[in-house]
């Protein structure tokens, strides 16, 4: 009797070990869209403050990127690369080019210290920044993965990224907001893929 319960177990305990051996406890799907969505905001982001961007996956970890949208330098266009791990957790790089057309006639108000408004007369030249990119992305379900992305964007075109139209000239605190609001410095931003 004792021989026939030791007999039973030892094929219950095979069988379990056998069914826990096909357990995989981070699977995650390997099929991948072919076409994603980005939904995404934040500072200095490949589609601005506010716009849509789109992933085109050319394998299942290196995908092309493009957006487009506004942030505080007027419109925003976007092209890079991507690597990273499409529909699974994980970390992932990128790098890119944004360029920014500028805006024409923008007029700004600016308080002195004796609480006196000025209104500054300007032009926003276009300006174009390399980001260089890392982000951190968690599956959702299939087809879908939240991320944040952060990095440097390099400012390219020169010294020169506005111009006076006016007769006012900005003294060198709101020269130091004209930069802060430039296009290039840290990348800060959160997003959706949607695989569609």
């Amino acid at each position: 009797m004792i021989a026939m319960r030791n007999f039973f177990s030892a094929i219950l305990l095979a069988l379990t070990l056998t069914v826990w051996g096909q357990y995989i406890p981070n699977h995650q799907v390997d099929d991948h869209s072919d076409f994603y969505l980005d939904l995404s905001s934040g500072i200095d982001n490949h589609s601005g403050l506010l716009g849509i961007g789109f992933q085109l996956p050319l394998s299942s970890q290196v995908g092309m990127r493009a957006g487009f949208g506004f942030g505080s330098w007027g419109g925003k266009l976007s092209i890079g690369m991507k690597y990273q791990r499409y529909q699974k957790k994980g970390w992932g790089y990128g790098l890119g080019y944004s360029h920014c057309p500028g805006i024409e006639d923008i007029h700004l108000e600016f308080t002195d210290q004796n609480g006196n408004v000025n209104e500054a007369h300007l032009e926003y030249l276009q300006v174009g920044t390399l980001n260089f990119t890392i982000n951190r992305n968690w599956t959702i379900k299939d087809h879908l993965m939240f991320f944040i992305e952060s990095g440097y964007a390099v400012p390219i075109g020169g010294e020169e990224f506005y111009r006076v139209k006016g007769s006012y000239q900005p003294n060198a605190s709101e020269k130091a907001l004209l930069q802060v609001l430039r296009p290039g410095g840290l990348i800060f931003a959160v997003g959706l893929l949607v695989g569609l």
